[in-house]
């Protein structure tokens, strides 16, 4: 994300088109409150959608917004308003004058409703990736007030779900696009959220280690690591995945157990860092990873059986493992694995990945088709 270029177009009068590829499937104009004109909100309000400002719920509610009542819906809509001087409310030039006295922090006494602005309030975009939260991260990322002007972007039909039509209009009119992916990146980039919480001493078989606990308020989960030091710029790191049947039971269905044991082993006597992430099942939770394992039974491989219960083949994540490993003062690693995925992800986090260390497998009569296809359809390089 070139922050400089975007908040360039955005003070020349053009919003952002924020596409959301993951969660809402949808696209919304956004626009800095705090600089909203007649003609933004104009140009806003022909994208047909519902024009609202967004801003923090907790500030909202401290200057003394209130929530509206609501049944089932994620979004927190609040009280809609006018600021206290507008004739109407209606107009474009008095919608602008309204958001920007939202946005120099006016508390509720200044304002009339309900009235013509729609204000909604964001949770944390580590509590809610959604359009909402995602617009009040950017505003700040572009070095503004945490308050956005947000509309969605509907197609001539009335679908609010169209990606190319948005792209088009983007091109039409030169408006810089952003993905809400971008912004959730820039933001783990930005903002440390998982942080040292306790470190003890871990003497083990393999040898002698620390195991450090986090404080988490990124993801929220308990992952810890497991740490033989002194490990260099450069430590030699294992991102290890919670798998409760080959690491605790010794299944022999999977090779995790076998490279749980291999990277310890390695790091015992090297020195480095395993990080031990609560993303059991590929990411889909023991449940569920049992649930696939009854379809792989019957006949299924492992892609196949999460496909078929409704998840995708590959759920993890690693921003987590990026703060962690930031939270350890860790900038440059040496990565035990065969999955490509994951260096590609601490990559585009701006981790540096100086060498990929191959973790062989352990095979056996149970797991030899689990592996080809972790690496014909997963990517991993597995040599059988």
């Amino acid at each position: 994300m070139d922050a400089k270029t975007i908040r360039e177009a955005v003070l020349s009068g053009k919003p952002v088109v924020l596409i959301d590829d993951r969660r809402e499937f949808e696209a919304d104009l956004i626009y800095p409150a705090e600089i909203a004109s007649a003609e933004v909100v104009n140009f806003m309000l022909s994208m047909k959608g519902l024009l609202c400002l967004t801003m923090d719920m907790e500030e909202a509610l401290r200057r003394g917004f209130f929530p509206l009542p609501s049944k089932g819906g994620e979004t927190n809509f609040l009280i809609p308003v006018d600021y206290s001087e507008t004739f109407t409310g209606i107009t474009a030039e008095e919608r602008a004058l309204t958001a920007r006295k939202l946005a120099e922090g006016l508390g509720v006494e200044h304002f009339r409703y309900p009235g013509h602005l729609h204000l909604l309030g964001g949770i944390g975009l580590n509590r809610r990736r959604g359009h909402t939260e995602s617009s009040l991260e950017l505003m700040e990322i572009l070095g503004f007030r945490r308050y956005a002007l947000i509309v969605e972007i509907l197609d001539g039909s009335g679908d609010s779900h169209n990606r190319d039509y948005a792209l088009e209009l983007a091109r039409k009119h030169d408006l810089p696009v952003l993905t809400t992916d971008d912004v959730w990146r820039e933001f783990v980039r930005r903002k440390q959220l998982i942080r040292v919480y306790a470190n003890a001493r871990l003497p083990t078989r393999y040898g002698e280690f620390r195991i450090i606990a986090f404080e988490n308020e990124l993801d929220f989960k308990e992952h810890v690591a497991i740490v033989k030091e002194p490990y260099g710029d450069a430590p030699l790191v294992r991102i290890h995945s919670k798998c409760l049947t080959g690491d605790t039971l010794a299944s022999l269905k999977c090779d995790c157990g076998s490279q749980l044991a291999n990277s310890l082993r390695m790091i015992a006597q090297e020195g480095g860092i395993l990080l031990y992430m609560d993303q059991e099942g590929r990411g889909i939770g023991l449940k569920e990873k049992i649930k696939a394992y009854e379809l792989q039974d019957k006949g299924l491989d492992t892609v196949e059986a999460n496909e078929a219960i409704g998840h995708r083949p590959d759920e993890r994540t690693y921003e987590a493992a990026f703060q962690m490993l930031r939270a350890l003062g860790v900038e440059r690693v040496r990565l035990i694995t065969n999955n490509p995925d994951k260096v590609r992800a601490l990559r585009e986090l701006g981790m540096e990945v100086v060498e990929v260390v191959p973790a062989p497998p352990e095979v056996t009569e149970y797991n030899r088709t689990y592996l080809k296809v972790k690496a014909e359809k997963l990517g991993h390089r597995i040599f059988l």
